[in-house]
Formats: structure tokens, sequence, C-alpha cells
């Protein structure tokens, strides 16, 4: 969208190997990730070589991206903000450090209120320095795959997803503990697909062998981006149950579809909905409360779940592609 007013973009990342190509009049610059050093040594290269006006930068890249922009007399650097410090797992040391680099950053972009309450109490940012802007999805404007991942799909049994890493902070054990409960009290009519890989996958497996469970849950691996769109559409109801996400791009991709949601209410996107707004609690539950979720999904095996107009409406008021990009670019021109 900046490219189309006129601005000259590059982006850079580090990845396996080293690619240089142009697509929608972007420059993208991948560089084979190397050593700490070296990392460094490109990113300053490159901020030497292309004397852009504004640097916006995050993760890893964010630090060395601070600095050479200071020293190479850079205009305005941004660091946009994406994660919350119980995800990144930061010591005290990597959180003095960070304090350090962010005083050189001229503003910083924050994709919820809680990681910008976060940017304020633990690494000192003067809340003037930060800006608040959620993500929008372009899920809906992907080419989907049809029919590759197999999900049946009948008035019988609700389908019930759940995508997402499989890592204790996501939190995919109480899903389980729930349809145990459903379980026993007979309410059998549903099948859970769980979309992802990661370190908890033998415990989540092993809870649900020890459940019972084999004949209702379904774990699908890795589900890459062209079939997304097929896992979210086969699914009567998404669980998103994270015990911290600083924002939850899930969240805003199963809304867009018009997909049914129950969430974690530790999800940042949800700050930045208005918490009168009706029916909101009904697909907001406890992360740490089986019970609640247990709950809140019956509603959906009875039939009698919330609509799928309410979830793109959600988005459509809240997640507008449109306003959120008029309010970067306010922020872009405050130099």
């Amino acid at each position: 969208m900046l490219s189309q007013l006129g601005h000259s973009l590059v982006n850079y990342a580090f990845k396996s190997k080293n690619q240089k190509f142009t697509k929608d009049n972007v420059d993208v610059i991948i560089t084979k990730k190397g050593s700490y050093t070296r990392n460094y040594l490109n990113i300053y290269k490159l901020i030497k070589k292309v004397r852009p006006d504004v640097v916006i930068s995050n993760f890893s890249y964010a630090n060395p991206a601070l600095l050479f922009g200071k020293l190479l007399g850079v205009d305005q650097n941004i660091v946009w903000f994406h994660s919350l410090d119980k995800q990144m797992e930061s010591t005290k040391l990597n959180i003095i450090i960070k304090k350090k680099f962010l005083k050189l950053a001229d503003q910083l972009i924050a994709n919820s209120y809680l990681t910008k309450q976060e940017l304020n109490d633990i690494y000192a940012v003067s809340e003037h320095k930060i800006k608040t802007l959620p993500f929008w999805s372009n899920i809906a404007d992907t080419e989907s795959s049809t029919n590759a991942l197999n999900i049946n799909k009948d008035s019988q049994t609700i389908n019930i997803g759940c995508p997402g890493r499989m890592a204790k902070h996501k939190n995919q054990r109480i899903v389980i503990e729930a349809l145990q409960m459903l379980k026993l009290n007979k309410r059998t009519n549903f099948h859970m697909y769980f979309a992802g890989v990661g370190e908890e996958f033998d415990n989540l497996n092993r809870m649900t062998e020890e459940a019972q469970l084999q004949d209702h849950i379904t774990f699908n691996g890795h589900v890459s981006a062209s079939n997304m769109i097929e896992y979210y559409k086969s699914m009567d109801v998404i669980i998103l149950p994270s015990l911290h996400e600083a924002f939850g791009l899930v969240f805003i991709e199963a809304i867009s579809l018009g997909v049914p949601v129950i969430v974690s209410s530790m999800f940042g996107a949800l700050s930045f909905i208005d918490s009168n707004t009706e029916d909101l609690d009904q697909i907001i539950f406890d992360p740490k409360s089986s019970v609640d979720l247990k709950n809140k999904l019956e509603l959906y095996l009875d039939h009698n779940g919330i609509p799928s107009d309410f979830f793109k409406t959600l988005y459509q008021e809240n997640f507008n592609k449109t306003l959120i990009f008029e309010d970067f670019l306010t922020i872009l021109e405050k130099n």
C-alpha cells in the first residue's frame, strides 16, 4: 500500500539462503542467516547502502537497526513491538539490554494495549513515544487449497479447531480437559482438530489417550498457509486458549472469515474491542477454567452458538484495513 503512494520500499530478512526479488513494487532482500556479529554487520551494510528516511524493525532486527540507524543518521527509527515479555521469556539481562536500545527509537508501535503497558512498565518507554496499532488479515485474499486436509463436515458433528504451536503457554491442555468433561456428560457430537506442531505434542497425545478421546481428536500437524482457509472454514467453532498472547493473529484471521471463535481473555487483540459490545462475553473465556470453556462450547453442541455475521461485523468494526493504514500513515508523518 505504501508503494502505491509513491514510497520506495525495501524489505530485509534473514533466511536459509540469499535471495533478491521485487514483488508489488517492493524490493525484497533476503540474506543467509549467519553469526550474531555477521547479522549485525549485514544490517549495518544495508542501512548504509539504502540510506532510508525511515527504518521500521521488529524482533531480533530491532537492536541493530536502532543502533546503526542512529549512527547513520536515519530520520525516523521505529520499532514495531509484537511480543509480550512472558512470550519472549526475557531474562533480567535481556531487559536491561533492550531498555538501552529502545532509548534510541524515535517511536514504537505496539500491537496491543497489553504490549503498550509492558513497554511502559518493564522497558520504561515513555507513553508519548508509543503508538498502538492492531493488525489486519489478508487471509480472505489468499488462494485456498480444497480437500487437502480431509476434514469431514456433517450436520451431526460439531467440528472444533485449535490452531497454534504446541507449547505450554498456548494452553491446548485445557481444551482436552473441557472435551473430557463433555464426554463424561455424554456430549460426544464433536470432533476436535489440532493444527500445529511443537514440544507439547507428546503430552497432548498422551492426555488424549488417557481421556479415551482418540475417536474425537485429530492432530493435523503443520497446516500450510494455503490450507488454513480450508481449515478455518471446515470448523463450526475455533478455540484459542493461550495463557498470554500479545495480539493473536489467528483470532482476527478466523473472525475475518466469519468463523465463530471462543477466545482466551488474555488475547491482546481483545483490547481493541469495546468491552460493552453485545454478546462479547459469550466468546471470551478464562484460560485457567476448563469449566468456563466447556460451558461456552456446549452452546455450539446445542447448535445455539454465536452466528457467523457477529464475527464478520466484529472484524470490520475493529480491524478495518483502511482505517489502520490511515493511522499508520499518521505515525510515519510525525517526524
